[in-house]
């Protein structure tokens, strides 16, 4: 890519030489249609360049003002067009207009239009005797190489229309622009007025014709004090402009007013051309005044013997209105007043006229822009170096010799302050002597030469800084240096020993490090007091410890540091906290750091907290990451008792339950925040003494005397029970019996309390609970007298003991049991399918996974409406299960009080729902037995209940609506009366409730209403 751009370069070239220099043969000079074939083909053969580089930039459009004046214009396509002579124009957007270096007097006439019209003169000569350049509307006039226009009588060098546009110049080459009489160098012709003019950069040399401005207006004739040179700027550049003869450098010609002039940059030169006050920069004579000048910057020289310098007839411009730097000369030559920066170098202050060599050495210099003193290229200060200067001037002193300031450097005052010796001045130091800075800005002193096996010297004689901001250094200070700063400092040497020896009375951070096996601070040692963080690094392979350092923290805050071999060690050390353990006076170490560290308050009550190692105990605060220890103190011990620590703040601080009950020397890790604990102690809850009762047994508490009956026994003592001998000569002892009222809490420890259906031990011992306990011993007796129960559901049982459906009988003995049959006539077809067995409750918590073989009870014939079986230990329930068998007439009505649910349990006989079966109803033998059951249990008239709250309601209301003993509190039931109803009813043991609620809709089984109706209302 690079090489086609270079083609296409080198092929505009020749092109453009061969359009230039081919046509001027006498055979091609006529024709000026060949001129304009070469020059299209020399644009289209740059153009399909362009094209095979992928090139967008538009083309050079080159033309020469020999063969022709030229007129440029912008079209009403907004493009730009070029017309040479009677030829057709011809686009030409990026155009350059030369005339190789020889005299014409063709003209170019520049338009703009819609937009700007941009040329590019190079090397371009006129003397033409109407404007040799004239502009109107917006035009841009680049600047190449050397070029020189000549105007003729009225006319300006360059003509600029007095309208709205803009004449805008730059560039990198020169222009020298002579008006004819009466016009101005740059600017109007005679008679006329000028304005908008915009200087961005070049070398600009106008000089006004006379009785005009060099830049501004011509003589404006018989319009005085009306017409002249406005909105005139100066951004860059060299720029020189004379006026001519009563007319102004810049501003009015003769009788011309000079407005609006801004200068913001660049050397500016302007002279006036005489006459009663004409000025320098302003108004002409007779009339002319000046209005509106504004120099803000740059280096302006203005020259005058009228009296005006900068103003007009209406007087000079007040110096203190004028920021930039100015200065004034007279006809003579001579400076009455100059630009004075207030900068003294060597006692030789530095002005308009000697910043360009200020100590007429060709060593010194000042950057007016940069406001800034510098050594020129190739140069250093031979001799010591004193300045003083504001505090918006810097100092940038760079040099590549031996040595920078070969003497001593005093600066006070300025800004910045930078001295650097350059790689190839070697290891000699920068400044050959002492170096005393007073600065507001940043301190950087370096010396980038030597080596290793020479060193690196940067001041022979010590280092004292005052007022800075932030202090650097590279290389070898001898003697002494202090500092004085409210930033960083940064001291190093990469070969050699960095400072002799330090003081720093104020600072933010201190970082002194040296890159070879030398020190970074020498045997003196060091003074350091800042705010900050302290870095003191050797070399890691350097032998010498720091040596001796002080330290002071500037704002008196804790802070904590560490010693190491070297920074590469600093990651393995321990920070230790100077309050505990103070810094040594001598640090035996390489490497040695500081760090201010913000402290938390901790607050105990009712306790004490040390920080570990502060072995006075007087510390209250800590660092974060610290450890500290915590006591609780007791001031009652004897009746008090230690609950735990409790955590007041930060809520975000937790304590590890190992913590919390740790009452002495608990120890943690102090979190980034103050911390308040509280060692918390309380009285113990009153202990109240618990009844143990115990039946046909005795009670003995610890080892106390046994003792019958009841006895008091405080929560947690031991209590020993045993069994009293058995009454009878039959009897055994079996198991203990816990009442109803009794905890059911009882932790045994020795033997068994045992059960029904499990032998226990006599004697039981068991730790007394929180409540009352009480038991009864249970003692065996013969089989001819034990005896339990038998409940008959739908049937009857009968006993050696009794007869009916709720009956007694022997254990061990034959029952007999006998369904009840239905009535035939009411119930036909009714067949009996069996008998369903109900273990007592306890069996069926006890054994989820089904009744143990052993205990099962067995009848001889589950299936018959009468059978027998043997009485086990345990109350026995029985249900009798009908079904009945299809009816012959299919459309016989159903008894309307039987309905269609499901069965609570599954049997192995009958079916549990009804199922229609063409026509003919078959109703489970459970759901007719229940039915028949409950008609005959119920009062006249009732339905049967189809839910628990419609059985609490029935019951409730049968028994007369009694008032129960507690108000309901129950959440699911809002009726009045059907919560006083499930009240009752729970408190009579009925029906239960269960975290506060009734569940009125539960569905209720019809064999369990039956148990509950007949446990509400037992038979008589």
């Amino acid at each position: 890519m690079k090489r086609n751009i270079l083609a296409r370069r080198a092929a505009s070239a020749a092109l453009a030489a061969c359009m230039m220099f081919s046509l001027s043969a006498p055979a091609l000079a006529a024709s000026t249609d060949a001129l304009l074939q070469q020059s299209t083909a020399a644009k289209s053969a740059v153009s399909v360049l362009d094209e095979e580089n992928d090139m967008m930039a538009e083309p050079e459009y080159q033309m020469n003002l020999k063969y022709g004046s030229i007129t440029v214009y912008i079209g009403d396509d907004g493009k730009q067009y070029a017309k040479q002579g009677d030829n057709e124009a011809q686009q030409s957007g990026n155009l350059y207009i030369t005339t190789d270096g020889g005299r014409t007097t063709n003209t170019l006439t520049i338009e703009g239009g819609t937009t700007a019209a941009k040329v590019t003169l190079h090397n371009v000569n006129i003397d033409a005797s109407g404007a040799a350049v004239s502009v109107s509307g917006d035009v841009e006039l680049i600047i190449s190489g050397t070029n020189t226009l000549q105007s003729g009588w009225g006319h300006a060098g360059v003509e600029k229309a007095d309208d709205n546009g803009t004449l805008t110049i730059s560039g990198t080459g020169t222009l020298e622009a002579y008006g004819g009489q009466g016009g101005a160098g740059i600017g109007s012709g005679s008679q006329k007025g000028c304005s908008n003019i915009v200087i961005e950069s070049g070398t600009i040399t106008a000089h006004g014709g006379e009785w005009g401005a060099g830049i501004g207006s011509g003589n404006v004739g018989n319009r005085p004090g009306m017409l002249g040179g406005s909105n005139i700027t100066i951004n860059d550049g060299d720029v020189t402009a004379y006026g001519g003869s009563e007319a102004a450098g810049i501003g009015g010609g003769l009788k011309g007013n000079g407005k609006d002039i801004t200068i913001n940059g660049g050397t500016v030169h302007a002279e006036s051309g005489g006459g009663e006050k004409v000025a320098a920069i302003g108004g002409g004579r007779v009339n002319g005044k000046g209005e509106n000048i504004q120099i803000t910057g740059g280096n302006v020289t203005v020259k005058s013997g009228t009296g005006v310098w900068i103003g007009g007839t209406n007087g000079e411009i007040d110096k203190s209105n004028l920021t930039g730097a100015i200065t004034y000369v007279n006809q003579n030559g001579n400076v009455e007043n100059t630009a004075n920066w207030d900068i003294m170098v060597n006692e030789t202050a530095v002005n308009g006229v000697n910043y360009k060599d200020i100590l007429s050495d060709g060593a010194l210099c000042y950057d007016i822009e940069e406001k800034t003193l510098k050594l020129k290229e190739g140069q250093f200060i031979n001799g010591a170096l004193i300045i003083k200067a504001p505090e918006d001037v810097s100092i940038d002193l760079e040099a590549d010799a031996s040595h920078v300031v070969e003497g001593d450097l005093i600066v006070n005052g300025a800004k910045d302050v930078k001295v650097t010796k350059l790689a190839d001045g070697g290891a000699a130091a920068a400044i050959q002597g002492k170096a005393e800075i007073s600065c507001s800005g940043d301190v950087i002193l370096k010396n980038l030469g030597g080596n290793t096996h020479d060193g690196r010297n940067l001041i022979t004689n010590g280092l004292t800084v005052h007022r800075a901001n932030m202090v650097t250094t590279e290389g070898g200070i001898s003697g002494e240096t202090i500092i004085d700063c409210i930033g960083d400092i940064k001291l190093g040497n990469e070969h050699g020993t960095t400072v002799s020896k330090l003081k720093v009375n104020s600072a933010n951070n201190v970082t002194v490090t040296s890159g070879s096996v030398n020190r970074s601070i020498g045997q003196d040692g060091a003074e350091i007091t800042c705010s900050g963080i302290v870095e003191l690094d050797s070399y890691r392979y350097s032998n010498h410890g720091l040596g001796k350092v002080s330290f002071r923290q500037a704002n008196d805050k804790p802070y904590v540091y560490f010693m190491a071999k070297s920074s590469e060690y600093a990651k393995s050390s321990e920070y230790k906290d100077s309050r505990i353990t103070p810094i040594p006076e001598t640090i035996e170490k390489r490497y040695l750091r500081i760090e201010p560290r913000e402290t938390y308050s901790i607050t105990v009550k009712n306790g004490t907290a040390q920080v570990v190692g502060d072995t006075d105990g007087k510390l209250t605060t800590a660092f974060a990451g610290e450890k500290v220890t915590v006591s609780g103190e007791n001031k009652n011990p004897s009746v008090t008792k230690f609950g735990g620590w409790k955590v007041i703040s930060p809520e975000s601080f937790e304590l590890t339950e190992e913590q919390k009950n740790t009452e002495k020397n608990m120890t943690f890790t102090m979190p980034a925040s103050p911390v308040e604990l509280k060692a918390s102690y309380s009285f113990p809850a009153p202990v109240l003494d618990m009844q143990v009762t115990v039946k046909d047994g005795t009670i003995r508490v610890g080892k106390g005397e046994r003792q019958t009956g009841t006895v008091f026994v405080q929560p947690g003592q031991t209590v020993t029970i045993e069994a009293n001998e058995p009454a009878k000569e039959n009897e055994s002892f079996h198991h203990w019996k816990v009442e109803k009222d009794s905890s059911k809490n009882i932790g045994i420890i020795e033997g068994s309390l045992g059960s029904e259906t499990e032998k226990g031990t006599e004697k039981i011992v068991f730790t007394m609970p929180q409540d009352g306990v009480k038991l009864t011993a249970v003692y065996s007796i013969p089989a001819s007298v034990l005896r339990s129960t038998v409940t008959v559901t739908g049937g009857t049982a009968k006993s050696t003991l009794d007869e009916g459906s709720d009956i007694p009988a022997e254990i061990g003995t034959t029952v007999e049991i006998t369904a009840t049959p239905y009535d035939a006539e009411k119930y036909p077809g009714m067949e009996f399918v069996e008998w369903e067995i109900v273990y007592p409750d306890s069996f069926y918590q006890k054994f989820p996974g089904g009744i143990p073989e052993n205990l099962q009870l067995k009848l001889d014939n589950a299936k018959s409406a009468a059978t027998t079986f043997e009485m086990p230990v345990y109350p026995v329930k029985l249900i009798a299960h009908w079904s009945a068998s299809a009816v012959a007439d299919p459309d016989e009505p159903i008894d309307e009080d039987f309905g269609v649910e499901p069965a609570p349990m599954d049997t192995t006989g009958g079916t549990i729902a009804a199922v229609a079966v063409g026509g003919a109803a078959i109703w489970g033998g459970y759901e007719i037995a229940t039915r028949v059951i409950l008609h005959n249990l119920l009062p006249e008239g009732a339905a049967i209940p189809a839910n628990r709250g419609q059985l609490a309601l029935l019951i409730w209301t049968e028994k007369g609506k009694p008032e129960p003993a507690a108000q309901p509190a129950f959440a699911d039931i809002t009726d009045a009366e059907q919560a006083k109803a499930a009240q009752w009813c729970v408190e009579q043991g009925l029906l239960d409730a269960r975290e506060g609620k009734f569940e009125s809709d539960g569905w209720m089984p019809k064999f369990k209403t039956i148990e509950i109706w007949n446990k509400a209302f037992p038979k008589k």
